[in-house]
């Protein structure tokens, strides 16, 4: 397919509602958009594709942080303090993965993704110790189920981690680069895992290629705690301002979590021109704390929204519980709307990682999803509806560059991985 016309009965747009809208798709981008009748002759020789006034359309969800591997964990070890599930679920599950076991479960999960309206992930990936083998299974998993990826990397030599997990800096650096080479669709970033799992000098590493090939850093910052306290005992200083000692704190740095910071952190985050991906529902899970995202928008950091955890992974869970935790954590009902929300979700989110996507408008990837609109009030405005009061069950079909990789029900491809990753789950987490 290299051209359509999609006209919307119902569409949101830069988070406003718009009737009769209309974008034109070329080769998997959207070339031009707006009011029906000012963009229908762009397509006039065009397919079309048409959804009626019952159907609301809708940007992609930009999953910022995943770890996809982790759905094998849920369910059995919940309600665990963080060094138990740690040591007891993923570092007893996770090393054990064949290529063949991530390739089945990897898909699994971007199925999921899919029939939850999101259509870009960051998947930040620890596989890495024997090569690049599990990785390219990772990849491999996202190319057939049609999801957009971002690979984040991850770099990690702590002593205490599994094997399966490290390497030296030299070695992750030019296991980088073949992926970066092999797969450039796979929009491969670095990710030093964090300030605890990966040493100083891998991390000054990270940077240093991070800024020689124009790329991403991603890292676990200021998640809980301990990392705070840890890092001022033996460094003397604050995890943010540690980044900036190491030369990663830049305008490429995408921080996850950003929770147990200084006000002058913030400030350092917005000044370097970094941006932070906030993970509302695993955080609740793992008992971490809250993110001051509304402190940090209002500074000017980009902030996107991950599922991390993948406990669930919908978008529209973490939508919603941004806004409700950003409320809750400054006693203020207005701390967060709808608007800002669905901004995070959305086109927020996509800049967060570095990415043109997020919205319907001309330059965007044709990345979209058809929601069912029969459960909206009448009386309510879409983008409310679908923050507080929205399901996946809505989400009728989701589209990637144009074509459509959930179409309302599982695929075969995801049907046989549900049944592979069960019998994955029973060999290695009963």
């Amino acid at each position: 397919m290299t051209g359509e016309l999609v006209r919307c009965a119902r569409a949101l747009v830069s988070g406003e509602t718009r009737n009769d809208f209309a974008f034109v798709v070329h080769d998997g981008s959207i070339v031009a958009s707006g009011d029906f009748l000012e963009v229908r002759d762009r397509g006039r020789d065009l397919h079309a594709r048409s959804f009626p006034a019952d159907r609301l359309v809708v940007p992609g969800f930009i999953n910022g942080h995943s770890h996809a591997y982790q759905i094998l964990l849920r369910g059995w070890a919940d309600d665990w303090p963080f060094a138990k599930w740690r040591s007891d679920a993923l570092y007893r599950v996770v090393p054990r993965l064949t290529a063949d076991d991530v390739y089945w479960t990897f898909v699994a999960a971007f199925s999921e993704m899919l029939a939850a309206g999101i259509t870009t992930v960051a998947e930040f990936f620890y596989l890495n110790g024997s090569g690049n083998e599990r990785a390219e299974a990772a990849i491999r998993a996202a190319r057939e189920t049609g999801i957009r990826l971002v690979l984040a990397r991850t770099w990690m030599d702590a002593e205490y981690a599994p094997p399966e997990f490290c390497e030296t800096a030299d070695v992750a650096a030019a296991r980088t680069r073949e992926l970066m080479q092999a797969y450039p669709d796979a929009n491969v970033c670095v990710a030093p895992h964090s300030l605890h799992a990966a040493s100083q000098e891998m991390i000054r590493s990270a940077a240093d290629f991070s800024q020689q090939f124009d790329c991403a850093l991603h890292i676990h910052v200021a998640e809980a705690p301990y990392e705070g306290e840890e890092t001022l005992a033996r460094f003397g200083t604050t995890p943010i301002a540690l980044l900036d000692e190491l030369g990663a704190l830049t305008a490429r740095t995408v921080a996850v979590h950003a929770i147990h910071l200084l006000e002058r952190e913030k400030e350092m985050l917005a000044r370097a021109g970094a941006r932070v991906v906030h993970n509302p529902t695993t955080n609740q899970y793992l008992g971490d704390g809250i993110c001051d995202v509304a402190g940090l928008r209002a500074l000017g950091v980009p902030v996107g929204l991950g599922t991390d955890a993948d406990i669930r992974p919908s978008l529209i869970d973490e939508m919603r519980s941004a806004a409700l935790l950003a409320k809750l954590r400054s006693l203020d009902g207005a701390a967060l709307n709808a608007r800002d929300a669905l901004a995070m979700g959305t086109r927020e989110g996509a800049r967060a990682l570095g990415l043109e996507a997020g919205d319907l408008v001309a330059g965007a990837p044709a990345d979209y999803v058809v929601l069912d609109a029969s459960g909206i009030d009448p009386w309510s405005p879409e983008r409310n509806a679908l923050v507080y009061r929205g399901q996946d069950a809505w989400v009728q079909a989701t589209f990637v560059n144009g074509r459509r990789a959930y179409v309302g029900e599982p695929s075969a491809l995801a049907r046989q991985a549900r049944n592979e990753t069960a019998r994955i789950a029973e060999r290695l987490c009963v």
